[in-house]
């Protein structure tokens, strides 16, 4: 069992599910064009998290599985997943592993590695017949590095990303991983930076006009699990250090490019990994046993062509 930052019924049915029943609705799902794609994105802090990793690629019926400061080769990580999980996964040609190691359900979706650049991996993924890049991204750290120098990285992560889009000529993106940003930070927002914004009605327009050019909009799903409002945890990361002032943090995150925010589905902060809690009995991220970081699962319709 696991438990989300908001409700999902799908899920909870597919967790009751015997292994026999959950291998047939597997085989359906990868067969079914309308199935959902999930995608399950987890910085595990360098420890060995494959029992709990395994764990929550089951109960979530992940098709992507994405672990980032994985110090387990990902071999190791692969050969457990298709032992207890599914035989179907693989792993992706990729040109490093250096950060981030990515595990695949169904080649359909792709997930070749096209382009490898400081601290961000590029892949082939496809959502239905929308061919779409996947970034992954791992931001500067904000213990060594301050709000100005997270901004420019930003900056530089976005001309990037517009290289790319031009070299594979799409301009459908997706920007996953450990920003070490919030969704307010300036990089996050400013129209030279990822130009990602609070709500889906923001993004309509399709791009933002400034200083004569034009900056592509960003739809950011975070900023609706934030605060105690909602269910589940305020952030993915808990810190009250000088790097973390206001206690919660959302820096590990999913931007939507606006073309493909109509197939976006939903997002969700993960706190249990099968029989595991992923949090203390405060409800913070259990940095001790397990890692500093909540998982997170983004859904997008448009399945499998």
């Amino acid at each position: 069992m696991f438990s989300v930052k908001t409700d999902n019924n799908l899920l909870s049915r597919e967790m009751k599910q015997t292994p026999e029943t959950r291998k047939i609705s597997v085989e359906a799902s990868s067969n079914d064009s309308s199935a959902p794609v999930r995608i399950l994105f987890w910085n595990v802090n360098n420890k060995d998290l494959t029992r709990e990793v395994c764990a929550l690629a089951d109960a979530t019926v992940a098709d992507i599985v994405i672990l980032n400061e994985n110090a387990i080769p990902s071999t190791s990580t692969l050969r457990a997943l298709r032992t207890s999980v599914s035989a179907d996964f693989h792993l992706p040609n990729s040109l490093s592993e250096k950060r981030f190691h990515c595990f695949c359900r169904n080649p359909k979706l792709d997930m070749e590695e096209i382009h490898l650049g400081n601290r961000i991996s590029v892949r082939n993924l496809w959502l239905g017949k929308n061919k779409t890049l996947l970034v992954l991204l791992h931001g500067l750290d904000m213990r060594n590095h301050d709000d100005a120098a997270r901004q420019s990285f930003a900056q530089s992560v976005a001309t990037e990303i517009g290289f790319v889009k031009g070299d594979k000529g799409t301009g459908k993106v997706l920007v996953l991983g450990d920003f070490n940003m919030n969704p307010y930070d300036r990089g996050m927002n400013i129209p030279a930076g990822l130009n990602a914004m609070m709500t889906r009605a923001c993004t309509v327009r399709g791009c933002r006009h400034y200083t004569g050019e034009d900056y592509d909009f960003y739809y950011n799903p975070m900023w609706g699990l934030f605060g105690d409002n909602t269910q589940g945890p305020a952030g993915t990361v808990y810190d009250t250090s000088d790097q973390g002032p206001y206690g919660w943090n959302m820096v590990d995150q999913i931007v939507v490019h606006h073309s493909l925010v109509p197939l976006f589905k939903d997002v969700k902060i993960l706190t249990q990994a099968g029989e595991t809690s992923l949090m203390t009995k405060s409800g913070r991220p259990d940095t001790n046993s397990v890692s500093d970081h909540f998982p997170i699962l983004a859904s997008f319709n448009g399945g499998v062509s």
